[in-house]
């Protein structure tokens, strides 16, 4: 019988830790933008331009630390990164001036790139990956699901004071978590595999393209499904069970694409999520009720986790030395960071049902870029 590595166990726990705090921006996204847009006035331009704010200074610093990452001392990042985080979030649940608060989000920002860059050094170590990110993307799922369950909450009995008050005690909890943080350096040669990146340029350029008219559309719709709900006449109570239940649903897309692998290769579950994800956006914003707004949601973030999960992992095989899931990372990260712009922009001067035709347009292109790499995504 295989012994069990519990040292391992609880390092990938810790590298988890690190990530569920580092992306909680992302992952309160919603209630960030709802509780600001209603708490300070904001029309949706403004509060879209906010959180970009911080998003983009996850992004950058998720990039120039992950490029720093052998020499990045995990327990000294999980102290800082942690301990930026938490004050950040207290600070905010106690400033009125906005422009000082979208300060204190950009710093906080900083910090979660670092924890970021520092979780994905850990998991990257492992000696299997795709086990790692697998549970990585279940414990994500789980926590976030908790997360926006609680956000509802909150945001409904006292607004962007009580959510950013809460989150900032419930990372407290969360920090020690992130000390047991290791990571092992591999050496690997990779000259073979930097020659076999120079001649898929141009791949690499189709599938990154492909993820931005992906990552657009999906960043945008998960920024404002709070508003969304609002909209239809939703309440906060049941707008935080129904994205509770949305990223829930995620969890069950690593146990499926572990239990049927590359049967059926990777273009064909690309292509076919990215069809099912229109599809369900398409009948939220047709039908503007609860039931759309519940099913459509479920849908679309079970098939968004299908897709990231089958990109990754073709991303994976086409360039083993990370480099191209480097760039799908930032990628996302960028793009989720000008979405809630654009977005915003959009709902300014128009309501929800007419987001429909660029919806439509952003992921036609996705899947344009996707039948282009013909079956180089299978190998």
């Amino acid at each position: 019988m295989k012994k069990i590595n519990h040292g391992l166990n609880l390092t990938l726990l810790g590298g988890v830790a690190l990530l569920v705090i580092g992306n909680s921006p992302a992952t309160l996204l919603p209630f960030i933008v709802g509780t600001l847009e209603d708490g300070f006035n904001l029309d949706k331009q403004t509060t879209g331009s906010i959180v970009s704010t911080e998003l983009i200074a996850m992004s950058l610093s998720a990039i120039f630390f992950g490029s720093l990452a052998s020499k990045i001392n995990l327990r000294l990042s999980a102290i800082l990164g942690s301990a930026v985080v938490v004050v950040g979030y207290y600070i905010c649940s106690l400033i009125n001036d906005i422009e000082v608060l979208r300060l204190i989000r950009g710093f906080s920002g900083l910090a979660s790139g670092l924890l970021i860059a520092s979780g994905h050094r850990v998991l990257a170590a492992s000696d299997n990956p795709e086990r790692a990110y697998a549970a990585f993307t279940f414990l994500i799922s789980v926590t976030g699901a908790l997360f926006l369950f609680l956000a509802g909450i909150v945001s409904e009995k006292g607004g962007y004071t009580s959510l950013f008050s809460t989150f900032s005690l419930i990372f407290i909890f969360i920090f020690p978590l992130t000390l047991l943080a290791q990571a092992t350096n591999k050496s690997t040669s990779i000259e073979k595999v930097d020659t076999q990146d120079s001649n898929n340029n141009k791949l690499f350029f189709l599938i990154i393209v492909g993820v931005i008219f992906f990552a657009i559309p999906s960043g945008g719709m998960w920024a404002f499904v709070e508003r969304l709900g609002v909209q239809i006449g939703i309440s906060q109570y049941d707008i935080g069970k129904v994205t509770a239940y949305s990223l829930l649903a995620g969890v069950f897309a690593p146990v499926v694409v572990w239990l049927f692998g590359d049967r059926f290769g990777r273009k064909n579950p690309i292509t076919i999520s990215l069809i099912i994800i229109l599809l369900s956006l398409t009948y939220i914003l047709k039908t503007m009720d609860f039931n759309s707004y519940l099913i459509g949601n479920i849908t679309w973030n079970f098939f968004y986790m299908v897709v990231v999960i089958f990109v990754l992992a073709a991303a994976a095989k086409l360039s083993p030395n990370g480099k191209l899931a480097s760039w799908l990372n930032a990628t996302t990260l960028f793009s989720q960071a000008s979405a809630p712009i654009i977005f915003g922009s959009i709902l300014n001067n128009l309501s929800f049902p007419n987001l429909l035709p660029y919806l439509v347009a952003s992921i036609c292109i996705s899947l344009f870029c996707i039948a282009l790499t013909r079956d180089k995504l299978n190998q």
